[in-house]
């Protein structure tokens, strides 16, 4: 079973402690008229303990019923998923017990059934239902903490992990690796452009076409060559240097000075050039990966 990261615990620790807040303070839907004013205090944190606890089994059936577990490098569509079942699971939960706990706060425990019953005796879900849409008011004010807090920590998860890919940056240096053998790159026309494979700076998709960005005797020169980026991407396979970085670009990993961005996507910098080069979201691991080799 997959554990709850400490940071998520307290999180549900300040939401029990603001359901705290709100239950004493301002004391919602004259709650406190069911029971002794004196021990009102008590029932709230009663309350909030209960939040607090049916917050974590959510957490856990999220986690590991669901495969969803909190993962800040994940993007808004996996996010909002997470939360959306999160919410169900706690909402679902919570209308029920909290309905039952203030039952028998009111009515005792032998009179526990109340809670399911309407006024002839019958079975009814009218109070489950009415907790249940309380409980959705108060999420309200959950989701708002909760949309800032994931953005900010995202933001903060792609700040290290920029860290983490200049620190390797910093361990590597910018020089190609030692001369590899040549390797013929042919277009679908008559075109083609012999090449050490370590000398390849960059090669970017434009159109039909490939731009390939290449050293030769220290020089940097450009050749446009009729073919397709996954066509040259399996010539190259060979060499792990070389990485397909966005879906318009392969880079040679040893001329990358450094890596900077924001949560909106990352740029390489290649040595000798002014051009930057765009890392997809999906292959900022993979770059991660190349360059810890």
């Amino acid at each position: 079973m997959k554990k709850i990261p400490g940071i998520i615990v307290r999180d549900y620790a300040m939401l029990a402690a603001g359901f705290f807040l709100f239950f004493t303070l301002m004391k919602p839907w004259g709650m406190q008229n069911y029971v002794v004013e004196s021990l009102w205090y008590l029932q709230s944190m009663g309350c909030s303990l209960m939040i607090f606890l049916f917050s974590l089994l959510s957490e856990l059936v999220v986690t590991n019923v669901f495969h969803l577990p909190s993962d800040y490098s994940k993007e808004w569509p996996y996010q909002i998923k997470r939360e959306v079942l999160f919410l169900l699971c706690l909402i679902i939960v919570l209308a029920a017990v909290i309905g039952q706990y203030f039952t028998i706060i009111e009515f005792g425990w032998k009179k526990w059934y109340y809670f399911w019953n309407d006024h002839d005796g019958n079975f009814t879900l009218k109070w489950y239902m009415n907790n249940a849409a309380q409980d959705v008011v108060w999420c309200i004010f959950v989701e708002i903490y909760w949309y800032f807090m994931t953005k900010s920590r995202m933001k903060e998860y792609r700040i290290q992990e920029l860290l983490a890919i200049n620190e390797s940056i910093d361990k590597t240096d910018v020089i190609p690796e030692p001369k590899s053998e040549v390797i013929e790159i042919t277009g679908d026309s008559k075109e083609s452009l012999t090449v050490s494979p370590s000398e390849i700076l960059y090669i970017e998709s434009v159109a039909n076409y490939l731009s390939i960005w290449y050293f030769l005797d220290g020089d940097l020169k450009q050749k446009r060559i009729r073919n397709t980026l996954k066509s040259v991407e399996e010539m190259l396979a060979g060499y792990p240097f070389l990485l397909h970085c966005h879906r318009a670009f392969m880079v040679n990993i040893r001329f990358i000075t450094h890596v900077e961005g924001n949560s909106a996507g990352c740029q390489i910098h290649l040595f000798s050039t002014e051009k930057t080069i765009p890392v997809s979201k999906a292959n900022i691991e993979a770059l991660r990966n190349a360059l810890g080799q």
